[in-house]
C-alpha cells in the first residue's frame, strides 16, 4: 500500500481576496516512508473541502480538479482555489485528499478493498491502494494532526459499516503513523465478522474478554477490536458483559494513542445508547522492562485472553525483548489463572516481512516454548511495485 501524507499543516492564503487558496504539500509513500510511489502511468489525486454541514468551500473551477503525481516525484505542492472573498476566520472545514480512481466511501478507505477476496472483478483496487488522508481547518488554521479514515465492513447492511478515524502526526516521522500490517489485520478481523471464520481468528468462550496490544502505535488494531468485538461475540453465540482492550507502547506514542482512544470512546457511546461494555485504556510499556516481568498496574491487573501486535518485528534488535515480554505475560497469566489446568496464553501477531533477518523471530519463539502457525497470509499489491504479503500468526504457550 501507499499513503498520501502531508509534510506540513495545510495553509489558508487569502492574500488575493478574489482567489484565496488552500496550500497542501503532500507526498505519496510507503508506510515506512522508505520509498515514493513510482508508476508507469500518472496517478491523479483529488481534493475536497466541506464545511460542517457538508457544503463545499471550493471554487467552481477546482471542484473535482485532479492533481497529478508522476514517476520520480517526491513531493506534490497542491494549490486549491476556494470560494472568492472567504476570510481566514470563515474557513472551518474538513479537507480530504484521495486517489481519483478509487471508489468514494465518505472519504474513507473501505476494508473490502484491502482484502483480495473482497475486491470486485475489474476494480482498480486489485492493482494496489493509496490510503486517503484528511485534515481539519478551524478558523483557517490547520489542526496539528492528520486523520486516516477507514470504513470497516463487518456485514452486508448499512448498519454493519463502522467508520474509524485515526489521528497521525503530520510530517515525515513514522513513529506515530499506521502501517500496512495493522491496516490489513484490522480489515481482516472486520471482514471475518461476516462469516463464522471469526471463531478461528477471535475465539470468545466467556462473557468477558480482555485484550492487550503491544507496540500499539496510534492504536489501529486495538481500536478496531473495540469496535467489532461485540459483533464477533454475537456471531459465536456470546453476549459480552465486559471487555477490556489495553493499548501499550513507549511513551512517545502515548499522546496520539490516548487521543484516538478518546475519539473511539465517543463513537462507542453512540453505537450503544445504553453504554458500551468495552473499556479502552492505554499504558506505557517498554519491552526492556516487560521482559523482566516489570509491568504497570493496568497490565498486571488481569489475565489476558488475547495479546495482539502488528508491525513489531521489522527491528530485529528488539526481538529478544519482545519475545521476553510475551513470555513474561504468559507467566503473569498463569499467576492469575493458577486454578485453571488448561491455562494458556494466546497471541495474534501480524507482520509484513521486509527482510530475511526477521526470521530470527521464529528461533526465539522456539527457544521460549511458543507454538505458532499461520492463521492467514494476505497478499498486499502495491502500485508500481512487486506485491507483498501480510502474514497473521497465531501463537500459543501453555496447555494445548
Amino acid at each position: 500500500m501507499h499513503y498520501i501524507r502531508l509534510l506540513r499543516p495545510a495553509k489558508f492564503d487569502a492574500s488575493d481576496r478574489r482567489r484565496p487558496l488552500v496550500s497542501l504539500l503532500v507526498t505519496v509513500t510507503t508506510d515506512l516512508g522508505d520509498s515514493f510511489l513510482y508508476t508507469n502511468e500518472p496517478v491523479d489525486l483529488v481534493v475536497s473541502a466541506d464545511d460542517a454541514v457538508g457544503t463545499s468551500i471550493l471554487s467552481h473551477e477546482s471542484e473535482g480538479q485532479p492533481y497529478r503525481w508522476t514517476a520520480g516525484m517526491r513531493v506534490l505542492d497542491i494549490k486549491v482555489p476556494v470560494k472568492s472573498h472567504l476570510k481566514k476566520g470563515d474557513v472551518t472545514c474538513t479537507i480530504n485528499i484521495q486517489q481519483v480512481t478509487r471508489p468514494k466511501s465518505f472519504g474513507a478507505l473501505r476494508s473490502d478493498f484491502v482484502l483480495p477476496w473482497g475486491i470486485r472483478k475489474g476494480s482498480t483496487a486489485v492493482d494496489g491502494l493509496i490510503m486517503p488522508v484528511s485534515v481539519h481547518l478551524v478558523a483557517g488554521v490547520c489542526e496539528p494532526v492528520s486523520v486516516r479514515p477507514l470504513q470497516l465492513n463487518t456485514g452486508y447492511l448499512p448498519s454493519d459499516q463502522l467508520n474509524v478515524e485515526l489521528e497521525e502526526d503530520i510530517g515525515e516521522s513514522i513513529a506515530r503513523h499506521i502501517w500496512d500490517a495493522g491496516v490489513v489485520t484490522a480489515c481482516f478481523l472486520a471482514g471475518a465478522c461476516k462469516i463464522e471464520y471469526i471463531r478461528n481468528a477471535l475465539p470468545i468462550s466467556k462473557d468477558t474478554f480482555n485484550v492487550l496490544e503491544l507496540g500499539s502505535g496510534v492504536g489501529i488494531l486495538g481500536i478496531t477490536l473495540a469496535r467489532i468485538i461485540e459483533r464477533a461475540a454475537a456471531i459465536q453465540g456470546k453476549t459480552l458483559s465486559e471487555a477490556t482492550i489495553l493499548l501499550t507502547d513507549l511513551e512517545e506514542a502515548e499522546e496520539r494513542a490516548r487521543s484516538n482512544i478518546a475519539r473511539t470512546e465517543a463513537t462507542l457511546s453512540c453505537d450503544d445508547g445504553d453504554g458500551s461494555v468495552v473499556t479502552l485504556q492505554y499504558e506505557n510499556l517498554d519491552w526492556d522492562e516487560g521482559k523482566h516481568g516489570r509491568f504497570g498496574p493496568l497490565v498486571s491487573a488481569r489475565p489476558w485472553d488475547l495479546v495482539i501486535l502488528s508491525d513489531c518485528t521489522y527491528n530485529v534488535d528488539s526481538l529478544p525483548a519482545l519475545i521476553g515480554t510475551l513470555s513474561a505475560l504468559h507467566t503473569s497469566n498463569l499467576n492469575h489463572m493458577d486454578a485453571e489446568k488448561d491455562a494458556k496464553t494466546s497471541v495474534m501477531l501480524a507482520t509484513k516481512p521486509r527482510h530475511s533477518s526477521e526470521q530470527a523471530l521464529f528461533g526465539l519463539l522456539d527457544a521460549d516454548g511458543w507454538r505458532y502457525s499461520v492463521l492467514r497470509s494476505i497478499p498486499l499489491p502495491k502500485l508500481g511495485e512487486e506485491g507483498e504479503v501480510v502474514d497473521i500468526y497465531s501463537l500459543e504457550k501453555g496447555a494445548p
